[in-house]
Parts: structure tokens; C-alpha cells; sequence
């Protein structure tokens, strides 16, 4: 049971950034161009990296038990 909740938490992250990236790009297809919409791109994809990177560190250098 103890090996499980660092997949889960991973899983968690992949889902969060699938349904965050997803949501992104349609409201990004829907909406007209302008300055607010390029900062929303802008925040979305830091915020996306960020994620992602925190995950790919979690993998590669998972937390001492």
C-alpha cells in the first residue's frame, strides 16, 4: 500500500495537466484575439511547464522512504 501513493500522486499530475491543457486550447480556439488572450496563453503555458517539470523531477528523483 505505501508504494502506491507516489503513482497515484503522479497520475494525479499527468490527469491535472491532460485536462489543463485540454480546457487551454478551447478556450484559446474560442476566444478572439487579443492582449488578454495572449497573456492567458502565456500564464496557462508557464503554469503548464511548471507542472510538468515538477512531475519529470518527482520521476527522476523520487523522494528517500
Amino acid at each position: 500500500m505505501e508504494g502506491r501513493r507516489p503513482i497515484a500522486i503522479v497520475v494525479a499530475g499527468v490527469f491535472f495537466l491532460l485536462v489543463f491543457g485540454g480546457l487551454t486550447v478551447a478556450a484559446l480556439s474560442s476566444a478572439e484575439l487579443n492582449f488578454a488572450t495572449v497573456a492567458f496563453a502565456v500564464i496557462s503555458l508557464l503554469i503548464f511547464f511548471a507542472v510538468l517539470g515538477a512531475l519529470l523531477g518527482a520521476l527522476r528523483e523520487p523522494p528517500d522512504e
